[in-house]
């Protein structure tokens, strides 16, 4: 009988998948729970799923004012090859994109601490076959999936494909097998694929939901409602992600953000170009703040202008560099308007507003140059080739060029900038994405439990009965057991 743990967070996901393969198979069952305190009491008390053990992880942060043991630390980094400083001090909440508290070094390094421990003892006390999670997005969850790996535990990680409602499940590991990989039919020209690239893009798909989520005012009014007036806001003294965020605080702050955010968007409007005249163009797109695709993907490279400086001074002398800002960084109350003067000031750069779709863009460049944004994918539909800084789930594509050091650019632009796009390339990756994917969407799966359970993503301290799990269980049954079937197939359980 297989050991299965399922890391639980408050996408709940694994939460289901768990009920799902619980109906399917005998297995002996753990989780690993990392959720708020409200959602805590539904979780202590559920009899839905047979947890032969469940451990809370908040439970085991504690006492982060005690010295850090730097000694077990060096051990721990050494025996299992985590690189655990490109991890922690990556994290958005220990970085100054944290508002509400600033944690010292030694704090961190305790936090860190204790969340090696954690994780080593309990795996080495389970053993387990099977470790079920979302890929990676905070540091706690990389630094989890990473040492499963490094203990020879299979972690099925779930991820979204490029393309149409499609997840894959262990990426990780079938992406080695890509260049074995041979497509099985006729390459289609490029307007053909541009097409399908417009029809799959997964991100399109979802962006109408989550749109229709953010501007729900009657969810945007009962999460205030809850939080101001019904939650006790524990989560400050037992979640670290919380410490600072007092009521207060966050009313403070929320009235701090709405001015900050109109100075910032009418200096974009003012400053940021609209229309893109003729010429030769590289282009840089800026990928939003404390997003996991820089912090985890490329923790070297956090700092976009010091990269965009760099692309300035490595470009050929007759180019200039299309910095295009984000839709999204919205989400992040756009940038400081600091960041934008040092982006506006480096030579050669002209700055693209949010506005302006990337499409547009693109059609006015000769090259892409990013550190792990999918416009480096999206570029080669429109036969624009790309550089990256960081690996992804698509860099292996041979368009894409991998650059291994930054002090090379300007040996590589040239070379990229006449390289033609090969449509066999997307192809492959096109077939090999739905070679390795089934009919499920795990963002939009992830926006239902976000709509149903967290007033779409604005507050996610909520309470839970049973009888919301069981209803929600109803509502997405089929979804939940191609899921749970899909899991069990990776399993290659009979």
């Amino acid at each position: 009988m297989p050991r299965i743990v399922f890391w639980i967070g408050n996408n709940f996901t694994h939460y289901f998948v768990a009920k799902g393969i619980q109906d399917l198979i005998k297995s002996e069952n753990y989780a690993i729970i990392d959720i708020t305190n409200r959602q805590k009491k539904f979780f202590e008390n559920q009899k839905i799923v047979d947890f032969k053990e469940k451990w809370f992880f908040h439970d085991n942060i504690h006492e982060i004012n005690q010295k850090p043991d730097i000694e077990f630390l060096e051990k721990f980094e050494n025996k299992y090859k985590i690189h655990l400083s490109k991890l922690v001090f990556s994290e958005r909440i220990f970085s100054e994109f944290n508002e509400f508290y600033k944690f010292e070094t030694d704090e961190i390094l305790k936090i860190l601490e204790m969340e090696c421990r954690f994780f080593e003892n309990k795996l080495n006390e389970i053993k387990p076959d099977f470790v079920l999670m979302f890929t990676p997005y905070m540091h706690h969850e990389a630094l989890f999936f990473r040492l499963c790996k490094a203990m020879n535990i299979k972690v099925l990680e779930l991820n979204a494909t490029r393309f149409s409602n499609q997840g894959v499940i262990d990426f990780d590991e079938k992406i080695k097998s890509y260049e074995k990989f041979f497509p099985n039919t006729i390459t289609r020209e490029f307007e053909e694929l541009r097409q399908y690239f417009h029809d799959k893009n997964i991100f399109r798909q979802n962006k109408k939901s989550i749109e229709d989520s953010k501007g729900n005012l009657s969810d945007l009014f009962y999460s205030a409602y809850d939080y101001f007036f019904i939650s006790k806001n524990d989560n400050l003294k037992t979640h670290y992600g919380y410490y600072g965020r007092s009521k207060f605080k966050v009313f403070k702050n929320y009235v701090s953000d709405v001015n900050r955010v109109k100075k910032r968007k009418k200096f974009i409007d003012k400053n940021f170009h609209k229309k893109i005249d003729n010429g030769r163009y590289i282009l840089f797109p800026l990928q939003t703040n404390a997003e996991s695709s820089l912090l985890l993907d490329a923790p070297l490279f956090t700092n976009q202008t010091e990269v965009i400086d760099q692309i300035s001074k490595s470009m050929p002398i007759g180019y200039n560099l299309l910095v295009k800002e984000h839709p999204g960084s919205v989400t992040r109350s756009w940038r400081s308007i600091e960041t934008y003067e040092k982006i506006i000031n480096t030579p050669r750069v002209i700055p693209i507003h949010p506005d302006v779709g990337i499409i547009d863009v693109l059609k006015k460049s000769s090259l892409v140059i990013t550190i792990s944004s999918t416009v480096a994918l999206d570029s080669l539909f429109q036969e624009v080739p790309s550089i990256m800084l960081a690996d992804t789930t698509f860099s292996m594509i041979p368009s894409i060029y991998k650059l291994k050091e930054i002090t090379n650019l300007s040996e590589v632009i040239p070379n990229m900038l006449n390289k033609k796009v090969d449509p066999k390339d997307l192809e492959k990756y096109i077939q090999f994405s739905e070679h390795i994917s089934f009919p499920f969407n795990p963002l939009g799966f992830a926006q239902k439990i976000s709509d149903y359970f967290h007033f779409s993503g604005k507050f996610v301290d909520t309470d839970i009965t049973e009888k919301d799990i069981m209803k929600f269980i109803s509502n997405e049954g089929e979804s939940i057991k191609i899921l749970s079937e899909q899991y069990v197939k990776n399993m290659k359980i009979v």
